[in-house]
């Protein structure tokens, strides 16, 4: 145990020492505040390099991160580069959810492809009515069929590669009558899948250990079936890394229209949490962003996840500075440093960690400065591949450096 351990801080060693430290970067990125800051406890932070420890010592169990937040979650970037920097440190797990995101409309993931077949209807979670709104879960996303020979298929390596592989299947989802559906087939060269009550999902066991499934839906004439996610899974011991991220999500997103996310959140059991919702909550002239509203609301989230783990560690990823998109154009978003100050306070008040994008980027206006050197784009909200990478390289860097000091 020792020794694997050893390995794993001669890693760790190597990683930091040939990381963005050693390289020269551009001068709007201020690498030095790229540090975890912990106003309060730092007990299940500190629990958290344990689990990671016993992982590499015994080559046994799972460590789960959950990654929640909006557009720049979704837009995958970011949360990937986490999970493949984890990977190339620790053992490799399963990569989270699946969803055909072209049934909604909305930018995809790239990392794999995934596709259907049949009529879907899938209205986005900031845009849908109560009246013809899916059940939403852990994903942010739901796709409505009624089609008879509806079909979704997915390849996890479109490189080629072997790097992701599944065993076994979940799919996330629920008809129009209640109850188990047999008419689900998955069409891998089984028919047989377990039913289970407690999150309402059907798992299916594949005959071999694959990267591409196809998921058949007999529906019966006169009902639907509303499909809200799909889990692979390899069973193998490692990080599991979720990520759920909807364009234009807020708290209340999350909270008040995902019925099934304290449900689904079974399924991730997370022991970190990384916290990246405020960007559009914060949207809004001065006036109209209330302080104690957004920490209330993250109360709401935190106490949810920690009804499922109450181990759970929590790691606040500031807003980065920025504009919002306005009736005639951007405006300046001004309540960046209030979210800033909401998240230290829940971070004394919890035990949570807060990684400052806010302060990394250089502060008020410091945005422009980002676009220029091409890491944000030109609508100075979002940020380029490459500045989304890198982002998740300085998160990296900022975890595996805290642990260095404080792991032990």
């Amino acid at each position: 145990m020792a020794a694997r351990i050893h390995i794993l801080a001669s890693l760790l060693a190597l990683f930091l020492a040939g990381g963005l430290a050693a390289q020269e970067l551009p001068a709007c990125v201020h690498a030095e505040e790229s540090v975890l800051h912990f106003p309060g406890s730092r007990e299940a932070q500190d629990r958290f390099y344990a689990k990671l420890d016993s992982l590499v010592a015994t080559g046994r169990g799972n460590v789960n991160i959950w990654h929640v937040g909006g557009s720049h979650v979704q837009a995958a970037f970011f949360p990937n580069r986490i999970m493949n920097n984890l990977d190339s440190l620790f053992l490799r797990g399963d990569r989270g959810f699946l969803f055909p995101l072209r049934l909604a409309g909305t930018n995809t993931d790239r990392s794999y492809n995934i596709s259907a077949t049949g009529t879907w209807e899938a209205p986005i979670l900031t845009q849908s009515s109560e009246l013809r709104r899916p059940r939403y879960g852990i994903t942010g996303y739901g796709a409505r069929t009624a089609s008879p020979d509806a079909s979704v298929s997915f390849r996890l390596n479109p490189d080629g590669s072997d790097r992701w592989t599944c065993e076994s299947l979940r799919v996330l989802g629920y008809g129009s009558t209640l109850g188990a559906y047999p008419y689900i087939v998955c069409l891998a060269d089984t028919l047989r899948f377990d039913y289970d009550s407690a999150t309402h999902s059907f798992l299916f066991d594949l005959p071999a250990p694959t990267d591409s499934v196809q998921v058949q839906f007999h529906i019966p004439a006169g009902e639907e079936f509303t499909l809200t996610g799909l889990q692979p899974i390899s069973w193998r011991p490692g990080i599991n890394y979720f990520s759920s991220g909807v364009n234009g999500a807020a708290l209340p997103s999350w909270l008040d229209k995902c019925e099934d996310l304290a449900r689904d959140m079974q399924l991730v059991h997370p022991d970190l949490a990384i916290l990246a919702v405020g960007i559009n909550d914060s949207a809004v002239p001065v006036n109209n962003f209330n302080p104690e509203r957004f920490k209330e609301n993250y109360r709401r989230l935190m106490r949810l996840v920690l009804e499922t783990n109450p181990e759970c560690a929590f790691i606040f990823v500031t807003n980065n500075d920025s504009y919002r998109y306005v009736r005639r154009g951007m405006s300046y978003n001004q309540n960046t440093e209030r979210v800033r100050q909401v998240m230290m306070e829940l971070a004394e008040e919890f035990g949570a960690g807060v990684w400052d994008v806010y302060a990394i980027m250089g502060g008020a206006h410091s945005v422009e400065k980002w676009r220029d050197a091409g890491l944000a784009r030109p609508d100075r909200l979002h940020f380029t591949q490459q500045g989304y990478e890198l982002l998740g390289d300085l998160f990296t860097e900022a975890l595996m450096a805290d642990k260095e000091q404080h792991g032990k």
